[in-house]
């Protein structure tokens, strides 16, 4: 009988995929404010809302696949110096995909375009996660612990945009996708412990099957985020484009 982390986890995929959905529609409220002049405020309290708990969702999952995957390899035997240069690559491959966002922000707008957005912090947390994985469930009070300095952090002062990656910024910064270290790195911290506590060890004993049609049809967008993540704004506007105008 295979150990459950050797195998792909629906429920994961399912989650991923409630976190796209969310994801889609808080970006077309954005598109229809911004590029539209709908009457819609997509900075109040109810937007604002649903993109954080989309944000948490994401990076809460990202730090559960990691544990997973990391367990995973661990179980194959694969040595640590091996699982170390597999998630580098796998950072290297996202920092690519978050720099291409950085690109494209760019030419829409050089004054808020994105340079450390959530790809960017994904690509890191993938790169840093092996050095705290050793620390396993402890991993939550590390999060909590990131999230609870966050405000500290961001109150200090400077005037160079080296630290951004850590929550540091000038006065004068502006983007429209920020998601620096701190507090963000913690929440990933945290589904790494959550992924580690109910994964690898086992305490999770039901997983959502994928046998069906339907059931692969509702995590298909989980098993492909990042490809979604790339080209969904482009299409978005592009639809809304087709219809309003």
């Amino acid at each position: 009988m295979k150990h459950p982390t050797l195998e792909r986890f629906g429920e994961i995929d399912l989650l991923r995929a409630l976190a796209i959905l969310l994801m889609i529609v808080y970006h077309t409220v954005y598109d229809l404010s911004a590029f539209f002049a709908f009457p819609i405020d997509p900075r109040s309290f109810g937007w604002l809302l649903l993109e954080r708990i989309t944000a948490h969702l994401f990076l809460l999952i990202v730090g559960v696949s990691f544990a997973v995957s990391w367990e995973k390899l661990e179980r194959k035997g694969t040595s640590y110096n091996a699982r170390l240069k597999k998630y580098a690559l796998r950072a290297l491959a996202i920092l690519v995909c978050g720099m291409l966002v950085s690109l494209a922000t760019a030419i829409v707008d050089p004054h808020t375009y994105v340079r450390f957005g959530i790809l960017h912090l994904i690509a890191a947390s993938v790169l840093l996660l092996p050095f705290f994985f050793t620390l396993r469930a402890w991993n939550f009070l590390l999060g909590m612990i990131v999230i609870m300095i966050a405000p500290v952090v961001h109150d200090v002062s400077v005037s160079t945009s080296l630290l951004l990656p850590l929550g540091i910024a000038p006065s004068t910064f502006a983007s429209v996708d920020y998601f620096p270290l701190f507090p963000w790195f913690g929440t990933v911290l945290i589904g790494a412990s959550l992924g580690n506590l109910l994964y690898g060890r086992s305490l999770l004993q039901i997983h959502l099957p994928l046998e069906k049609p339907w059931q692969r049809a509702l995590t298909f967008p989980g098993r492909y985020s990042l490809l979604i993540y790339l080209v969904h704004q482009p299409i978005i506007l592009a639809l809304l484009w087709m219809f309003l105008k």
